[in-house]
Formats: C-alpha cells, structure tokens, sequence
C-alpha cells in the first residue's frame, strides 16, 4: 500500500515534533541537574562550615575545662559542650548520608559530651576533678584540636573546588586515633542521649562582645534629643570634616536612634539622644604601615578624649590590612567594666581614625557601685584551679549572657605549657564566673 504525500509531511513533522520536544525535554532536565548539584553543592559546604564551627567550640571547652574548679563553671561549660556535640553529630548525620559513616567521630563526640558531663556531676557531687581526669581531658583537646583542624583545610579546599563532597567526607573519615590518642570509655561515663540547640559564639573583639548588648540604653534613657542641625555640627566634629561638605542620609532606626551624614567614603552616626557619637565608618584602604600598633592605640586613645569618653583603657587590639582595631573598657572605681566597651580603629599608614563604634558603651555605660560584701583578692584566688599559675589580678565587671552583671577578680594566669588564660573569680560568691582563653598572633590579642 503506498503512503500518501500528505500523510508522509505529517509523520515526518510528528517525527520532528517529538524529537524537539525530546530536546527541550532533555535540556531542561539538564538545566534543573545542573541546579540540583548547585544547591547540593552549596548545602554540603554550609554543613562543613557549620560542623568546624561546633568541633571549634567543642575543643575551647575541653582546654576550658582543664582550667575549671568550681562546679558552676564545670556545669556551664558541660552544657556548652554538649550542646555543640549534638549539633556537630546532625552535621556528621548528613555528611554520612552515604557509605562512609563516620563512626570514629562520632564515638569522639559522644564520648566527650558524656565525660565531661561525669566531671560536672562529680564536681556538684563535693568531689574535685583528679590529675588524671584533666589527663584524659587533655587527649581529648589533642583530638578535638587534630580535628578542628582537619575540618579548617577541609573548608577550604572545598570551597576552592580542589576537592569534592565525596573526597572530603572520605578524607574526614580516614581520620582516627593513629594510637597516639586513648579515646577509650572510662567507668564514670554513661550513653545519654541529650538534645540542644544553639551554640556558643567565638568572642574575637574583647573578652565580653557578644553579651554586652541589652534592650535599652542605660546612658540615653534621660537624655534630651538633640536637632538634626546640631547633630550636623557634631558629626563634623567627631569626623573631621567641614560641616557644610556633609550630607544627610537616612536616619538609624532600632535601639539607638540616630542621624545619619555621609561624605564621599564616610559615614558617621549621632545619637538623637544626647549627640553622642554612634559610630563613624570609612572604606578606605591602608597602604604600606608609617607607624607601629603602639602608636596606633595612642592615637585611638586621644581620639577618644577629644570626643567626650574619658576613663577609657585599651584591652586588646587586632591588626588586619594595615588597619589596627583597638578595644577600649571604661574603668570605674579601679574596676575594668568590659560592658562598656568602644572600638577604634586607626590606619597604619596614615595614623588617622577610619572607624569608630560606641555602640557597647552607649547601651551600658552609667555609674557602678563595688559590693560592700567582697571577699579578698587572697580568698578569691583560691578558686583558681591548682593547673594555673597566678601571673597578675585586677578588678572587673564582667557582663554575663543573662543580661545581669558581675562584679569580679581576673586573675591573668597562665599553664604549665604557657598558655594564658584569665579566670573571672565572683568577688562576693568567691565562685568562678567565667574562662577566657588568650590566642595572639601577628595582629593582636584575640580572646575566646
């Protein structure tokens, strides 16, 4: 039977139809692959950044806990610690999805978490943690310390495309006890299962920065509010700019209101409430470095007088691309008070202000009053575990997470391997209110 012209252009066109509709088909399936690995792509990282993080936090607390004497800092920090564990197995839960489980970390993790746990039950029990308890606890820093840093490398050749999901989760898996490490169970522990969410902050700019902000300012709640115009002089004030070179931009909403001025790469901030300075922000570069971070600090420190925060004493500093960022606490009554904190930030290459933030001072600052019930710097010191010695004390108000604050001794101690650390020792209660470890490099002091 023959096939008729008309019927053969139709075949063919359904022909033609079909295979671009095929096409099409195949390329938006392709399209939506290539997307699809995108995303899971982008979501492995953000599960290995998020699992350095809570192995980072994880290992702080165990060199912490070497350092702990009271049952109210081993407590708080087992809570720490735990937390960060369960978090870090819900990574390893998705980075195991596959073939390789990971159960050497795993077991780590676990065992960490329930350690520690047992230390805190033994402290609140009357009991003092042993030499050979911070022994154990040692290895286990040396492991978490061994990870961390497996993970740091891993974050970033993965984030260069030097290797894959599945090379990288086969490297963290090959990663073990080699021996050298003894990661056995001990009597003590038991398997409790525990859930937490959240998880502690690194504190890299002053000892307190993440827990000094409160929901109303202390210092602007009775002060009059101030004119834009008046503001305008202020800001050419504190900036060093001609007044009639600055513009108006919107003004700052939220906690701290404030007017708004900027001038080609500045912008700076006035309170509306008593024309303090807010904060003053530049984008500009630092060449090669004219003066040395000393210098820097006095810089800073004039800078600060000249614009109306006297009583303020440099803490630490940090430099980065020529740009030294200093961290000053008011003092009051011969007491750091690391609540009201300020920081400025001077170029090395020209020795000028590039930045300021008053933000923690203007929400804390007011007048402190020393408990008339403290004990002595001698008694408080008692509280300092046996592991550290006692290098220098000085007086301090310590801002705490639940929004309270603390009147302390801090104590600059250091170990037996020459680590320093400062213990916060309750100056009524003679318990220890907080650790922080002291990380220094090329740039500066970094607290954590």
């Amino acid at each position: 039977m023959k096939m008729h012209k008309r019927t053969k252009i139709r075949i063919a066109s359904y022909i033609s139809a079909l295979v671009l509709t095929l096409s099409v088909w195949g390329t938006v399936q392709t399209v939506r692959a290539v997307n699809y690995a995108k995303e899971l792509t982008v979501a492995h990282q953000r599960t290995v950044t998020a699992l350095s993080s809570y192995i980072d936090t994880l290992r702080n607390d165990l060199q912490k806990m070497q350092y702990a004497n009271t049952s109210t800092m081993t407590s708080g920090l087992s809570i720490s610690l735990c937390k960060a564990s369960a978090g870090a197995k819900n990574c390893l839960s998705e980075l195991g999805a596959g073939e390789t489980p990971l159960n050497n970390i795993n077991k780590f993790l676990t065992q960490a978490s329930d350690y520690v746990d047992s230390l805190s039950k033994k402290t609140v029990a009357g009991d003092e943690i042993s030499e050979s308890d911070r022994e154990q606890l040692t290895r286990l820093y040396q492991y978490a310390s061994q990870l961390a840093g497996q993970l740091s490398y891993m974050e970033e050749v993965m984030l260069s495309g030097e290797i894959d999901f599945e090379d990288a989760v086969s490297t963290l898996s090959l990663l073990r006890d080699n021996g050298d490490l003894s990661l056995s169970y001990t009597d003590t522990v038991t398997d409790a299962e525990k859930s937490f969410s959240d998880y502690p902050t690194l504190i890299y700019d002053g000892p307190f920065a993440d827990n000094i902000m409160k929901k109303e300012s202390s210092l602007l709640s009775f002060q009059e509010e101030i004119t834009q115009k008046e503001a305008k002089k202020r800001a050419a004030a504190y900036s060093g700019t001609a007044e009639s070179k600055l513009l108006a931009a919107e003004d700052e909403k939220g906690t701290i209101e404030a007017y708004v001025f900027y001038y080609e790469n500045l912008t700076v901030a006035v309170t509306k409430k008593g024309g303090y300075l807010l904060y003053l922000l530049t984008d500009t570069f630092a060449g090669e470095a004219q003066i040395k971070e000393e210098e820097a600090v006095a810089i800073a420190d004039k800078y600060l007088l000249k614009i109306g925060f006297p009583q303020m004493e440099e803490s630490y500093f940090f430099t980065s691309d020529g740009i030294c960022t200093v961290n000053f606490a008011y003092t009051d009554e011969n007491a750091t008070c690391y609540g009201d904190l300020i920081k400025v930030s001077v170029s090395l290459d020209k020795g000028a202000v590039v930045a300021a933030d008053c933000t923690g001072y203007l929400m804390n600052h007011r007048q402190r009053t020393i408990p008339a019930d403290i004990i002595s710097a001698e008694k408080a010191m008692e509280a300092v575990s046996d592991v550290l010695t006692v290098k220098d004390v000085k007086k301090a108000f310590i801002p705490m997470q639940n929004g309270n604050e603390v009147f302390t001794y801090e104590f600059f101690c250091t170990d037996k391997n020459g680590n320093d650390v400062l213990v916060y020792i309750n100056a009524v209660t003679g318990l220890e209110a907080d650790i922080k470890l002291l990380l220094y490099s090329d740039g500066g002091t970094l607290t954590r």
